[in-house]
């Protein structure tokens, strides 16, 4: 019988994300969105790669965009248009979801991270 080989390696999941859900709170210009974990958080061991950075300007300001490429097992819950943050506080908005193989095994997320440039 021969062995499927799904293509992960677990030994290069050594970073923890956290997903983050959108909390809308009343502020003093308006409605203000925030992102938090949730309660409890939904965590995953991750391998992250950063694709590339650039620096852009928005609105007169530079920025700088960060791209990176997170492979994690699988998890519906994350998906596009949701935001993940790092270890150490960074926050990232997933853009793109692959399924790898369509086998539910592992997943890859493009994610974009924007900062500003000092």
């Amino acid at each position: 019988m021969e062995r499927l080989n799904i293509g992960i390696n677990p030994g290069r999941l050594r970073h923890t994300i956290t997903l983050l859900e959108p909390t809308n709170t009343m502020g003093v210009s308006g409605m203000v969105t925030t992102y938090a974990p949730e309660n409890p958080p939904v965590t995953a061991l991750a391998e992250i790669k950063y694709v590339r950075g650039v620096d852009v300007i928005k609105s007169g300001q530079v920025v700088s965009q960060t791209y990176l490429s997170v492979t994690i097992r699988y998890n519906p819950a994350f998906a596009a248009g949701k935001r993940i943050q790092k270890w150490n506080g960074e926050q990232y908005i997933i853009q793109a979801v692959e399924n790898v193989r369509e086998m539910n095994a592992y997943m890859v997320l493009t994610c974009l991270g924007l900062a500003p440039n000092n």
